[in-house]
């Protein structure tokens, strides 16, 4: 039987108070800035940052990405009905695993990765 690990386990950033979650440097979202150039008056969205002078001198409004991301538990994945799930040996180290068949990347932890001494090598597309 594996041992649940602590969720501060391997990390150094604080716990925000607003998210209660972990993350690095001031949150933004509780002092009411920019996440993207940390000042007052402006959402993200609407950030100065975002335009870039075209040609003809006009400002043009880079496209916007949209993508989600999904984070789920170990205990919430074996309990839903459709997901893949195992556990696997990796470089010494006992871990979780859900295979997303569907998925275009595939992603693992800030705290596995840190602890993985090898270098990460990109594959060729198939």
């Amino acid at each position: 039987s594996q041992q649940s690990r602590g969720p501060s386990e391997g990390y150094s950033y604080p716990v925000c108070t607003t998210y209660r979650r972990r993350h690095p440097g001031e949150c933004r979202q509780a002092a009411g800035t920019c996440f993207k150039c940390g000042q007052t008056g402006h959402l993200q969205k609407d950030c100065k940052k975002n335009t870039t002078v075209s040609t003809s001198g006009q400002a043009d409004k880079k496209p916007g990405a949209s993508g989600h991301v999904f984070a789920i538990t170990e205990d919430h994945a074996t309990k839903t009905s459709g997901t893949i799930t195992g556990t696997l040996f990796i470089y010494g180290h006992v871990v979780f695993i859900l295979f997303d068949t569907g998925a275009t990347h595939s992603v693992i932890s800030f705290v596995f990765a840190s602890r993985v001494t090898t270098t990460p090598t990109l594959l060729d597309h198939v």
